[in-house]
């Protein structure tokens, strides 16, 4: 055969990739059955290809990887291209052969069904395997093989070089800039954050050598004035002389009036209806993404929380980086498909709420669009004051109380009180128990539509959670739903009032 040239691209991967997790009419794949053993693989194992390119060798970065001790395979020792119907064999390393069916290949050659692969001589051997009919189709591979596929072979040559929001997007103007400069504020408040923390580190640690020399000074003037002190004590026995008296700025009888309102939320398991119109239920585990999170019961029977909770696959891409199951479902859902996830919230007296996505009234005019040069689309929510969502559950036992108007007029400085469960804690064999967090009002009124806190204690898994504030009667009352975080200190808050 002539000699092609051969380049690596996005679209035989990543787009190939989606194509065939959506199920595409007519789309085939191959088995590559390794006969050698490897780190990577056994032998006999039958590996299935989806994506319309692959390459084989060494590098980290092949989806057909060999471990160090075949020295005779080279780092990108070959590739499989799909041609037309039909798949070929490309050599790509200049020092070390590839042999098809015992025959050198010296640029590229047509693969058959049965054929017979080896990197270099005495190297490792695989057999090339068409399925035919039916079964020989990329749609009757079961969907949480064909997500496991996506992301070991779509994503692997792209894995530490792009994210997933520079691929689909890039032919979208502007969104990507709207991320890139989103993406610079989260890493400049990250850099502020650390020097803030060296700071109050250096400061904490000066204040503690000082505590030291104190209690030691301290330590000799107890000692110097022991008689005395006891003296003292037996004159006014029913006051404590040594401890002082500091009354605890928590009002614990006022949490716990609330406890039964807040809930611990759990994925369950998602219902997929592909665009091709084959369905599927996956568990959340191993083989699919799960999260946990906080939300709430009010008054009027709405159960609250945060969006990005309940659609947790429309916030594929945030401060973290990218997370590819959910871009994949994002895509299943914006391509002619429909994802569905299942929820359990647990409150503290044992009740317990099932709940899918699909009941909650979520706004998602906030999203941004975009499509791929291949024709995927993808959308990505706004972390505002768009990121709730709430259920009519038709019930309110044990419901909070909450105030719109204060929620938008909160005060600098005012004392706000979370409840939730940051990192899962407060869950346990025994039931949810759940963890009181605290913050202050960083700004008069709403900040682009939100409230800004400063001085924010709360984590992960207070997402959805109720922000209160405390009313002239010392209740605590909702008025606001635990949405971001950034940097160390700063929050962002969801005013109750977005609860119509």
């Amino acid at each position: 055969m002539s000699e092609q040239s051969y380049k690596k691209t996005m679209s035989g991967s990543i787009g190939a990739g989606m194509r065939s997790l959506m199920g595409g009419s007519g789309r085939r794949y191959y088995i590559l059955e390794h006969k050698v053993a490897s780190a990577y693989h056994k032998a006999g194992e039958s590996q299935r290809i989806i994506v319309d390119q692959i390459e084989l060798g060494r590098d980290s970065k092949c989806q057909v990887r060999f471990d160090e001790s075949f020295k005779t395979v080279s780092r990108r020792h070959a590739a499989i291209v799909k041609d037309g119907e039909g798949w070929k064999l490309i050599q790509l390393s200049k020092t070390n052969s590839t042999f098809l069916n015992g025959r050198k290949i010296d640029s590229e050659w047509f693969l058959q069904s049965g054929d017979e692969i080896q990197l270099s001589v005495n190297g490792p051997k695989l057999g090339f395997i068409v399925p035919q009919g039916d079964k020989g189709l990329v749609r009757s591979i079961g969907l949480t093989a064909r997500m496991n596929l996506f992301r070991k072979q779509a994503l692997r040559p792209y894995k530490t070089s792009i994210s997933i929001l520079a691929c689909i997007f890039a032919a979208a103007i502007g969104f990507g800039v709207w991320a890139m400069i989103g993406q610079n504020k989260v890493i400049a408040l990250q850099d502020k954050a650390l020097a803030e923390f060296k700071e109050q580190a250096a400061r904490e640690r000066a204040i503690k050598d000082s505590l030291i020399q104190n209690l030691q000074l301290n330590n000799e003037m107890l000692a110097a004035d022991n008689q005395r002190i006891k003296d003292r004590l037996r004159s006014v026995e029913s006051r404590p002389a040594v401890q002082p008296n500091i009354k605890s700025v928590v009002n614990n009888d006022a949490i716990d009036a609330c406890l039964p309102g807040v809930y611990f939320i759990q994925s369950l398991y998602f219902d997929i209806i592909m665009p091709d119109g084959s369905s599927g239920t996956l568990e959340c585990g191993e083989d699919a993404p799960g999260w946990s999170g906080s939300g709430f019961l009010l008054t009027n029977g709405k159960f609250v929380t945060a969006r990005h909770v309940v659609e947790a696959w429309n916030f594929w891409q945030d401060g973290d980086g990218t997370n590819n199951s959910m871009a994949q479902l994002n895509a299943i859902a914006n391509n002619g498909g429909k994802v569905t996830v299942h929820l359990a919230a647990y409150s503290s007296t044992g009740n317990v709420i099932q709940l899918s996505s699909s009941q909650f009234v979520i706004d998602s005019s906030h999203d941004r669009y975009g499509t791929s040069d291949d024709g995927t689309k993808l959308s990505l929510a706004a972390i505002d004051e768009t990121d709730y969502a709430y259920a009519n559950i038709g019930s309110s036992a044990g419901g909070l109380e909450f105030d719109a108007d204060k929620s938008r007029t909160l005060s600098r400085g005012e004392s706000l009180t979370v409840l939730g469960f940051p990192l899962g804690l407060g869950v346990g064999a025994s039931g949810v128990d759940p963890v009181y967090g605290s913050a202050i009002v960083a700004s008069n009124g709403l900040q682009n539509g939100i409230i800004l806190t400063t001085d924010t204690n709360y984590e992960h898994g207070n997402s959805g959670g109720p922000v209160f504030y405390t009313n002239p009667s010392g209740n605590l009352v909702v008025v606001g739903i635990v949405s971001a975080g950034a940097g160390r200190n700063i929050g962002c808050v969801v005013p109750i009032s977005q609860i119509k």
